[in-house]
């Protein structure tokens, strides 16, 4: 009777370290991109595509700028206001990354897709908290737009919940 107990409270423990929203099914593999060149993935993008976190909230355009060790994100909202955060990132192997995110905490960031052109990225967290389509434009063509959902699905993200900006 005492074990089943202290189980049911390792295991309650437990459920408190996954998170509380996946847009991931987690029974499904997730990759990173195997070949990635950092000095072209880092600069100046555009996310046109993600799941929501409280930082996205509100937000009517979003931009990222990856640079060797730093994440800087901005929200633009209605009028003046925006919001914006610093992470550090830290590569940790080829398209993984460590960094700390304003709505998410702790997490890591995996590129599980980028164009060959380094147009366009997905970028996506293992747990599925969250994940980014990014443009270097704020408008994406539809093939690029269309492959990037398709790896998201075949990551296991459930498409249906994807918010989409700048059409």
């Amino acid at each position: 009777m005492r074990l089943r107990g202290i189980l049911l409270l390792v295991a309650l423990g437990l459920a408190g370290c996954v998170p509380a929203s996946s847009f991931r099914d987690q029974d499904r593999v997730i990759s990173s991109k195997a070949v990635l060149d950092l000095p072209r993935l880092s600069g100046d993008w555009s996310v046109v595509g993600y799941f929501p976190t409280s930082f996205e909230a509100g937000c009517e355009a979003i931009d990222l700028v990856i640079a060797l060790g730093s994440l800087d994100r901005t929200c633009q909202t209605t009028g003046d206001a925006s919001r914006h955060d610093r992470s550090p990132l830290r590569a940790i192997d080829v398209g993984r990354f460590d960094t700390t995110i304003d709505g998410v905490g702790p997490t890591a960031l995996w590129v599980l897709w980028v164009d060959e052109g380094y147009r366009t990225a997905v970028i996506g967290e293992p747990q599925g908290r969250f994940a980014w389509i990014l443009n270097r434009d704020p408008t994406i063509p539809t093939d690029r737009w269309i492959a990037a959902q398709r790896i998201l699905d075949f990551n296991g993200y459930d498409p249906a919940a994807l918010v989409r900006l700048g059409h």
